[in-house]
């Protein structure tokens, strides 16, 4: 079987950023293009397929939009319950979660700017103010295609 590659996607400081705000002169927070023209490279240079980790997973409007604005996804994380009031490391378990249900999936990576993942995770961070880079992106490819 063909190996299996995902990225599993977060949205706010990912795919939009506080440099989103500038370039739209302060316009409703969405999906920046030119973000997400940076995460099709990495979909086209590694044929992986997306997982929606993004709290945006969680509303029909929020999935409809990550289609129409970036691509289509093949799934999204489970809501895990959180255990003992605590959140430290929630978003890690989930995609545990999800992986432990997936065992085709050979390789992976993580985009998001927050740290809730678990130390094994090979998490590519961004940040709320730039969002997804050039530097992350050749990251990403040179992870999942090795």
């Amino acid at each position: 079987m063909k190996i299996i590659k995902v990225i599993f996607l977060d949205i706010d400081g990912v795919v939009n950023s506080e440099e989103t705000l500038k370039r739209t002169k302060g316009g409703i927070l969405g999906i920046d293009p030119y973000l997400v023209s940076i995460f099709n490279r990495i979909i086209f240079a590694t044929d992986a397929k997306i997982v929606l980790s993004s709290s945006w997973r969680h509303s029909k409007e929020g999935r409809d939009e990550v289609r129409q604005q970036i691509m289509d996804f093949i799934d999204v994380t489970p809501r895990m319950p959180l255990l003992g009031g605590s959140e430290t490391m929630e978003r890690g378990k989930e995609i545990k979660a999800w992986l432990d249900k997936h065992p085709e999936v050979e390789k992976y990576a993580i985009l998001d700017d927050d740290s809730d993942f678990l130390p094994d995770q090979p998490l590519f961070k961004t940040t709320w103010k730039k969002g997804l880079t050039e530097e992350i992106a050749k990251e990403v490819i040179k992870h999942l295609n090795n």
